[in-house]
């Protein structure tokens, strides 16, 4: 799979924050209150909600995205670029790819990203980033081929 088939389907924010939020159900998602494994998805307020204490998670809280006002797809495009470029991706090229303006929350994301690849176990990260990423962007990429017939 090239980067320019998915250039497109990685610049759809509404799209990108549906692979996110199947990225966290399959990484997992830990009540911050009560420490429960099991949630559901409040569609209208756009959360998480757990069954035991109903406390309620962001869809970016306790993740490399929490305290970022960066758009989701900023994630995606930058562990796409880490898994073909491994730890040489640098600043400028994810800045490059993303077209952001300013340098600083693209050197914080990619920091945070390199960080927390390297501390939790990269092959399963990347493995569950790899099958978001095929099941969601390569639907929208059909989806987009079908639509061209």
């Amino acid at each position: 799979m090239f980067f320019e088939e998915l250039s497109d389907a990685y610049q759809n924010e509404e799209f990108a924050v549906e692979a996110f939020k199947e990225f966290r159900v399959r990484t997992g998602i830990t009540c911050k209150k009560c420490n429960c494994t099991q949630h559901y998805w409040l569609k209208p307020k756009q959360q998480f909600q757990c069954k035991e204490c109903r406390f309620r998670t962001t869809l970016r809280s306790g993740t490399v995205l929490e305290g970022s006002k960066l758009p989701i797809h900023y994630f995606f495009i930058a562990l796409h670029l880490l898994i073909k470029k491994g730890n040489a991706l640098t600043v400028d090229e994810l800045q490059e790819n993303t077209h952001h303006k300013y340098y600083e929350p693209i050197w914080e994301l990619l920091r945070k990203l390199k960080v927390y690849i390297r501390e939790n176990e990269q092959k399963t990260t990347l493995l569950i980033f790899s099958e978001v990423a095929e099941e969601y962007f390569e639907k929208k990429i059909a989806d987009k081929e079908l639509v061209k017939v």
